[in-house]
């Protein structure tokens, strides 16, 4: 989720030009914080009830204590972020005041400051770090899903394997948009591109549609 919401805020077109408020950026990332210190919490808990096999840690509990350690770096990743938006908030808030004062016309011109606290802390390094790790997780989670219904690995693993399939399905379901969004993308370029040499008149017509939108 935290790919999705990286990706939404740096640009609102992946979440079809859906735009938030300063005050609803800095809390909506509570929302996969809370996520993955759950997943940290119970992963963690599960894996100290499950007793090994044969003296030895089973291929997916090595699985699961990857997804965990994945889980908190990003917790630790999304604390730090946090702190930055408030940083940069504070700091872009001051300046915005300021030139209040000299310029009174800028009162009604919020959002000129409000971009780039959102554009500063997501370009930081904990933003960029972030974006990282989300990617990683979005990859791992496929590697998941990939063994468990392709290859048909874990057969007969119980509650471990439940839970980290659970997990897998939320980061796919949660990055949904993007694959929409992406999805759309792709089916223009195709359209102007056949359109550019069978029908110049309706890629002309279509580049204007998109204008619009």
């Amino acid at each position: 989720m935290e790919l999705l919401l990286w990706m939404w805020l740096y640009d609102p077109r992946w979440f079809f030009n859906f735009k938030i408020s300063v005050r609803f950026y800095k809390y909506i990332w509570f929302i996969p914080l809370t996520i993955h210190l759950l997943i940290v919490i119970l992963g963690s808990s599960e894996l100290i009830k499950e007793p090994l096999l044969e003296n030895e840690i089973s291929s997916l509990q090595i699985w699961l204590c990857c997804r965990i350690f994945f889980s908190f770096l990003i917790s630790l990743i999304i604390f730090i972020f946090m702190i930055k938006i408030s940083r940069i908030h504070k700091k872009e808030s001051l300046f915005f005041e300021n030139a209040k004062k000299v310029f009174p016309h800028l009162n009604d011109v919020n959002n000129d400051y409000e971009y780039w606290i959102k554009r500063n802390s997501l370009i930081s390094t904990p933003g960029i770090f972030l974006l990282i790790l989300g990617l990683i997780s979005l990859f791992w989670s496929y590697l998941i899903i990939e063994m468990i219904y392709v290859e048909n690995k874990f057969i007969e693993e119980g509650l471990l394997k439940q839970m980290l399939l659970f997990n897998c399905l939320f980061i796919f379901i949660g990055n949904i948009p993007l694959f929409l969004v992406l999805l759309v993308l792709i089916t223009v370029k195709i359209i102007s591109f056949l359109s550019a040499f069978m029908c110049p008149t309706f890629l002309i017509w279509n580049s204007k549609m998109m204008n619009k939108v």
